[in-house]
Formats: C-alpha cells, structure tokens, sequence
C-alpha cells in the first residue's frame, strides 16, 4: 500500500512530540526528592517467629538503661576500634558486652588464616541456592570462630546498573529476583552458624566515584544522588531486600549515597516508609562507616545504629 509523504511527516512529527513529551500532558514528570516518612514505627517484633519474644526482653532491659547507656549501646567504636572493623559500647552495669562488627561479605577482611570464599556473582551464577547457604553458613562459622558477632554482608548493593562498577562482583549480578534468593540463602546460612549478617548497601549504591563526601581526589560537598523513580525502587533495587529480610536478617546497613537528593541514612522514605513499614523489617538499620551526616534527624528517619560519624560529632 502507498504511503504519501503527508502521512509520514506526520506520523514522524508525532513520533517526536512524544518522545520530547511535547503536546502530552498525561505523561508523569519524575522529580529526584524523597517524600518525609515520620515517624518511625515501633518496634515489636511484627509477630514474627522470635522476634516478638526478643522485643519484649529487649523492651524490659531498655527500661532500666540511662540516657548515656543507650547512646553507648547504639555507638560505634568506629573504625578498626578493638578487635574487629568497628565495635559497639558496652553497658557493663546489666551485663551486656560490645559487639563485634567485622567485614566482609566474601570472609573475614582482618585476621590471620582466613578463608578467600568466592564471590557473591560467581555462587549467583551457579544458580544454587543450596551452595549459597552452603557458602553462608561456612563465612559465618568462620566468623563466629574468631569472635565476630556481625558480619557485614551479604550484598546486593551494588545491584550492577553500571557494569564498570568497581564492587558489582560482591553480589548476585543485576537480575532482583537471582539478587534476591542468593541474598536470602546467604543470611540464612550466616545466621544459622550464630553470627547476624548484615545486609548491604541500602540502596541504589551503584558507583565508587563520588559516593561519599571528599573520598574522591577532587573534593565534593555532598556524595552523589542516586535518582530512582518508585517503580523502579519497589520492582528492582528494593526486591533483592525484601528477600532478605523475609529470611530474617538481623541488620540492614545503610549506604554513603543520597538516594533522591537525601542521603541513605536518612532518608526516611526508605528506612520508615519501605524498609520498616512496607516490608516490616524488624531489625536494626546500621550506617556505613561515616555515612551519618546528622544526629537526631537520622534517628528520627530510621538508623538505629551509627558506626565512626565525625561529622555528628563535629555538629554537636
């Protein structure tokens, strides 16, 4: 069938339009902002299989600590403090120690005659959940065995949109669903061999460069923002995390970047809004080291941990 030159401009002409969002109106506008999420919810376990018992012990030993004791509890040491990659306080007065908080997702980062495990996108390759447990459970028998309380892994942040990214081979590779269940077998093995892993990094963490303030060789006033619309955030980067926290995992660490101009440890949207309300994450949200650039503001958005923040202490 003929065609007139008439038609085609046209249809060119309206080919344009639309990929310019000329003369449409309908087509929603993304702006990079994160929407406030207060407050944050109260813990209780969400009537998960053990949880709920340890809320309430917790709730009991809580009631008996002073405002000093608490804020040592919820410190860190920072970094490369005693032992390990950083440490908590202690509240000697009820018997509770420090914890020990030590890298990495692949092994033990610091320690003599430690294990070199493979990395998290060569187990996702083999599309064996049962290997992930498998390398799990001996990364966290390792861990326990040298004193170490909170491993920090495993990963799935970066989630590998940018294939250059200098730690893509620490996660599961770019697909959310093999992300997801490889990242899920991994806690649950850490876990069963006694040590609490520590999910990372939350999220949209996808470059080294510019991901925190003056670790660059060029300095920057603020890291780079990770710009994600709501879709993408629920159905890609946030997906691999569901799975972990449906497995039980004990801890989220949140990431150097902003996410939508806010950074992610403080970013309320995400630790109140998606992490804690919509997918009702019972544990505790730590920050990466020196990724907390506030005081009470990131505990009102949803870290409960800080781990080595010179930049707190400088403000207060």
């Amino acid at each position: 069938m003929a065609t007139s030159k008439t038609s085609v401009l046209g249809h060119a002409i309206l080919l344009f339009s639309a990929l310019t969002g000329a003369q449409n109106t309908d087509v929603p506008t993304f702006y990079p902002r994160s929407p406030p999420a207060y407050p944050a919810p109260i813990g209780s376990g969400f009537g998960l299989p053990g949880w709920s018992e340890a809320y309430s012990k917790a709730q009991a030993i809580v009631a008996q600590m002073t405002i000093a004791e608490k804020v040592n509890l919820t410190s860190g040491v920072g970094w490369q403090g005693e032992q390990c990659v950083g440490n908590t306080g202690s509240v000697p007065r009820l018997g509770i120690r420090g914890l020990c908080l030590q890298d990495s997702p692949l092994g033990i980062r610091f320690g003599q005659y430690s294990s070199a495990f493979p990395a998290g996108v060569t187990i996702a390759s083999t599309w064996d959940t049962n290997l992930a447990y498998r390398r799990g459970f001996a990364m966290g028998t390792e861990h326990r065995g040298k004193g170490v309380d909170i491993q920090l892994g495993p990963v799935s942040g970066p989630l590998g949109r940018f294939p250059e990214g200098g730690r893509n081979w620490e996660g599961g590779g770019s697909d959310p669903y093999l992300s997801g269940v490889g990242l899920a077998s991994a806690v649950q093995g850490i876990q069963d061999a006694g040590v609490i892993a520590c999910a990372k990094h939350y999220i949209a963490n996808e470059q080294e460069h510019f991901r925190q303030r003056g670790e660059s060789v060029i300095p920057v006033d603020e890291a780079i923002s990770s710009n994600v619309d709501d879709r993408a955030m629920h159905e890609v980067f946030a997906w691999p995390f569901a799975d972990a926290v449906r497995a039980g995992v004990g801890s989220i660490m949140c990431s150097y970047n902003q996410i939508n101009n806010s950074y992610g440890c403080q970013n309320s949207e995400l630790l109140n809004g998606i992490l804690k309300n919509e997918l009702g994450f019972p544990g505790f949200v730590m920050s990466d080291w020196q990724a907390q650039h506030a005081g009470v503001a990131t505990a009102l958005a949803g870290l409960g941990k800080e781990l080595d923040c010179p930049d707190r202490i400088h403000q207060m």
